[in-house]
């Protein structure tokens, strides 16, 4: 049975806008004689949007844990910690996200003490590479002393007496921690999933890259990929100091989800550097406020082996580089491995120039960015401290990546930021996210097309697969919007009411 979708604005992706749309089955098909037609009603119908960089199990945990993400205050955090445990008094472990790292107040171990010190509490920031423990934590971690182990990336903040001050950054140092908090059941992620799985939908979303996986998330996806309404593209965590072990586990995965409808391992996930807010991002000019360059937490000859090795299974490499320097040192390697059948990935890539844009194009790299990140909130503004104005306003030169023909992806890398594509969209469209708000270097604004490709088409792309979305023999994935799209403004567009979302025809929302 063939139904015609019409009365709406549709866009097909790739800029071609039309006015109806025939679906057989699931699959969109040529015009033809239909058996039934659907009236949109003057609305807006789109493709559904791909998210290419998230963690949405890890979201789904901070979902059902203590959520301080809308606290706008220390004590409000406090207060939130401590209603928290009087709710769960049975829990022996609280985990928590994501708090405002710009937020007044000294963050120490003593502060969470005051409102919890019977068992340990851990509370990512917004960043998500930065962890805030209270004392019970670091004592079960054996890191309450002076006596602490070296770290090759990343720190343990000290107070006055040279004692850990509760904050950790980067991955090695909260490892340390975060190792001795109990695994979730496989009920307590199913629960997580559903609720990711909830807001993702609600969102337009129907498929997600998982950029962040290991063998402990990889076996809920194992045992609970039945449950699961969308498509997932993992990527497997490889660190320098497992990188023959995570070779291992990625192989190993491959063969598991061979067959799954639902779940496909599609890359090594590979951290280079770290983040600004703590100035551990590797950049070429040092920080303001360290003198230093950040991290590079890779030599480059095992970087070059893992990502051949990665190459060989079949797998493509996504890597994790924000500050420039480690930006180049990631193109570098790229040049120098041997060469796989996927496009290679650098995500997030925040402060580039002219000269790294012509490498990525060169190298065929796909560039996975974050445009709710291009605005001028807290986060960016904790930036500047250690960037300085003139390489914060450099940041997300989303406009220079497209010019070029730069393969651009567009994510959320949630929890870290906001799910919601149009939020995205409206500030790579704006630069802003609210009228009030001063606009981040304006002349990286792109247009709606652009966006919306970025969201969708650009992800296939990424993923090595065609990059059609809705012409005939696509899957019918799409999206109502209520409105005309083309016509709303900012606070319009961020607020966009979705109607309904298909995934291969079937409307997902209840």
């Amino acid at each position: 049975m063939v139904t015609r979708y019409f009365g709406a604005d549709i866009y097909l992706g790739n800029g071609q806008w039309e006015s109806e749309i025939y679906v057989s089955e699931g699959i969109v098909v040529s015009a033809c004689k239909a058996d039934t037609e659907i009236n949109l009603s003057g609305n807006t119908l789109i493709p559904s949007f791909r998210d290419g960089h998230a963690h949405p199990l890890f979201a789904g945990r901070e979902i059902l844990g203590l959520d301080v993400t809308k606290a706008r205050s220390l004590e409000e955090i406090g207060s939130l910690l401590k209603q928290y445990r009087f709710n769960n008094a049975s829990t022996t472990w609280i985990a928590g996200g994501s708090y405002n790292r710009a937020l007044p107040g000294i963050f120490s171990r003593e502060f969470l003490d005051s409102y919890v010190s019977d068992v340990p509490v851990t509370i990512h920031a917004d960043d998500h590479h930065t962890l805030w423990a209270n004392s019970k934590a670091l004592e079960v971690a054996g890191i309450l002393g002076s006596d602490l182990p070296k770290l090759q990336q990343g720190s343990i903040d000290l107070d006055s007496a040279g004692l850990p001050n509760g904050i950790l950054r980067e991955t090695e140092a909260i490892q340390l921690v975060l190792k001795h908090q109990p695994r979730p059941t496989v009920q307590e992620d199913s629960k997580a999933f559903k609720e990711a799985e909830q807001r993702l939908i609600s969102a337009g979303i129907t498929s997600v890259f998982d950029a962040w996986v290991e063998p402990g998330i990889m076996d809920s996806y194992l045992a609970l990929s039945h449950e699961l309404q969308l498509d997932y593209q993992l990527a497997i965590l490889i660190s320098p100091d497992n990188a023959e072990e995570s070779l291992s586990v990625a192989k190993q995965a491959i063969a598991k989800f061979k067959d799954n409808p639902k779940v496909q391992v599609q890359a090594v996930k590979i951290f280079i550097d770290g983040v600004f807010g703590s100035a551990t991002a590797a950049v070429e000019q040092p920080y303001l406020s360290t003198g230093q360059h950040g991290d590079l937490n890779w030599n480059k000859d095992s970087l070059v082996e893992t990502i051949t090795r990665a190459h060989q299974l079949g797998l493509q490499a996504h890597i994790h580089a924000i500050g420039d320097k480690a930006i180049e040192f990631a193109i570098e390697a790229i040049d120098l491995a041997e060469g796989g059948s996927l496009p290679p990935v650098i995500a997030h890539a925040e402060l580039t120039n002219s000269s790294l844009l012509a490498k990525v194009k060169d190298k065929n790299i796909s560039l996975c960015v974050q445009p709710y990140w291009a605005q001028l909130n807290d986060m960016l503004l904790s930036c500047v401290q250690h960037l300085g104005e003139s390489r914060t306003h450099a940041l997300y030169a989303f406009k220079d990546m497209l010019q070029l023909g730069i393969n651009v992806v567009f994510s959320s890398d949630w929890p870290v930021s906001s799910y919601k594509p149009f939020e995205g969209i409206a500030v790579a469209v704006n630069r802003r996210l609210q009228n009030e708000m001063p606009k981040h270097n304006e002349g990286q604004a792109i247009n709606l097309e652009q966006a919306l490709d970025a969201y969708t088409v650009n992800n296939l792309k990424m993923l090595g697969k065609k990059a059609s979305v809705l012409n005939a023999g696509d899957p019918f994935d799409a999206v109502l919007i209520e409105g005309k799209l083309k016509q709303k403004n900012l606070g319009e567009l961020a607020s966009s009411k979705i109607l309904a979302v298909y995934k291969s025809g079937v409307n997902l929302l209840p």
